[in-house]
């Protein structure tokens, strides 16, 4: 197999993980609607599942409830796992198990090579499943996590770092519902969003009132705005935090998060010291509920990597189009200097004819002189076309009988072509071929020359030489060949022999010719 060259791998790799997060965007946000529209824990658990296995493409996928009195974690709702299983199945909690790692160490684990992970043992759960790969997010909670997220997979594909940041944005969702849906059943006396659970989000999350003024920030968002209390931001207009050329794209989607439904923009944030970040945000209602008025919740995503990958592509893509820009002008100009080349050595060889004193040999170099402007006319062809791949047979048939008719004077030569495209490299031989036919109808035929070129199939066409003479004899074409002419169409043709036919049904002189594009 050809190897892809470094440039073309990065632009593979940069468009496919580019989609693959866009993808997995669209589905956090359709979760965390559907999560704020819930009314149960069980529906958003199993949603949150099926969001995560939709994503990675996953075919396991399960929430283990962290149950600290035992210090176990149970399987409370999950995607591929035998139903015998879920509300069954414990995991230990301890720093030896993925899922236990992740809750000691309150981070994502991420591990592709589960059978030769050093830091900690694979599950017998896992094991029995064949699972290889593996992600566990914790799902924060107070005064202890609530769980864990994991996604697992039988295959050898290696999940990606954008895949921990899909799983933690589910994973965040879940930890803000259950808190929301247990106060709302009573168990916990706190507000819809808990100040709690917000400062625990490893993402920048703000929350304001509907009309986009700032009510609290965690300390993520405070440090993304540039300042160290709340206080300082309470009360200010959300937008007016953020550059001002992209203060009317913030106001649209805190419109549209006020009116419709989630919204999301992109933009950068500038730092004191000059750095600057770009952040994905997606902005959502929460609805007054037991007399706390209607809030917008931003939260944002760091995409500084995406955006400087996209800077080097752009780059990458415009130093290929300048690169490619000086290629062309660099074919271009070799393609002119060999038809100068070519003219040169055709104009030698038709002196050199008329000086020859036997009829022979000028009739040899002349024949050769037509060859090498044959050769020449598909140069010119290419540098008129800038070196196209490609060009369309009727064009340059066109201009080689132009030439043709230049050279042979008074018997009128007339064409008929389809528009067929013919690949460059195939155009010396169609040249060649069609010099041949009508410089064998000049020695040996009359009137008028007419040339037709028609598609004759998928892959192939049919040239047809045709003049005013009585016809050819019978032993025309013998079976080796008359001469170097009828060597070259049967080579050039691509068919061989079977290339070229003499048509007596007609009364004239008529030759066809099988050609492969």
């Amino acid at each position: 197999m050809e190897k892809l060259p470094s440039s073309e791998i990065l632009l593979t790799s940069m468009g496919s993980s580019a989609s693959r997060a866009a993808r997995q965007h669209e589905l956090v946000v359709r979760f965390g609607q559907a999560a704020l529209a819930a009314h149960n824990l069980a529906s958003v658990l199993n949603e949150a599942c099926r969001t995560v296995a939709d994503g990675l493409g996953s075919h396991f996928v399960k929430v283990l409830r962290y149950v600290p009195e035992h210090d176990h974690l149970l399987l409370v709702a999950g995607v591929g796992w035998s139903p015998a299983e879920i509300g069954f199945a414990r995991l230990s909690a301890d720093n030896g198990s993925p899922a236990g790692y992740a809750i000691a160490n309150g981070k994502a684990v991420l591990s592709n090579h589960l059978a030769s992970e050093l830091r900690f043992r694979t599950p017998i759960l896992l094991e029995r499943y064949g699972i290889k790969r593996a992600i566990n997010v914790p799902i924060r909670g107070v005064p202890s996590p609530f769980g864990v997220l994991e996604a697992d997979s039988p295959d050898e594909e290696a999940f990606i770092a954008s895949d921990i940041a899909f799983v933690e944005g589910v994973a965040n969702i879940v930890a803000m519902s259950a808190e929301r849906l247990a106060a709302k059943a009573g168990e916990r006396r706190s507000e819809e969003l808990s100040t709690d659970i917000l400062y625990a989000s490893p993402d920048p999350v703000t929350v304001m009132t509907e009309d986009g003024v700032v009510q609290s920030m965690n300390a993520r968002a405070m440090s993304h705005v540039g300042v160290t209390d709340v206080a300082a931001v309470q009360g200010v207009k959300w937008a007016t935090l953020w550059p001002a050329q992209f203060q009317s794209a913030v106001e649209a989607a805190l419109l549209h998060a006020r009116t419709d439904s989630p919204a999301r923009f992109e933009a950068p944030i500038v730092a004191a010291d000059g750095a600057q970040t770009w952040w994905d945000v997606s902005v959502s209602k929460v609805e007054p509920q037991h007399g706390v008025p209607g809030r917008l919740v931003a939260v944002s995503r760091d995409v500084t990597e995406r955006h400087e990958q996209e800077a080097r592509l752009a780059a990458l893509i415009s130093d290929q189009e300048q690169q490619l820009g000086a290629n062309e002008a660099m074919m271009k100009e070799v393609h002119h200097r060999v038809r100068n080349s070519l003219q040169l050595v055709q104009t030698l060889l038709g002196l050199q004819g008329n000086l020859a004193p036997e009829p022979a040999v000028k009739a040899q170099l002349k024949a050769a002189a037509v060859r090498v402007m044959t050769v020449g006319s598909v140069h010119q062809r290419l540098y008129q076309d800038n070196g196209s791949a490609a060009t369309d047979a009727a064009r340059y048939l066109q201009g080689l009988i132009t030439d043709l008719q230049a050279v042979i004077g008074e018997r009128p030569i007339e064409l008929v072509a389809d528009p067929i495209i013919v690949p460059a490299v195939r155009l010396s031989p169609l040249g060649l071929i069609t010099a041949e036919l009508v410089t064998n109808s000049v020695k040996y035929g009359r009137g008028k020359i007419s040339v037709s070129l028609r598609a004759d199939a998928p892959d192939s066409a049919l040239l047809s030489v045709v003049d005013e003479g009585h016809g050819l004899p019978d032993t025309f074409p013998s079976p080796e060949g008359t001469g170097l002419g009828l060597r070259l169409v049967q080579t050039y043709s691509g068919f061989g022999r079977d290339a070229l036919s003499v048509d007596r049904s007609v009364p004239y002189s008529k030759i066809d010719v099988r050609f492969r594009l």
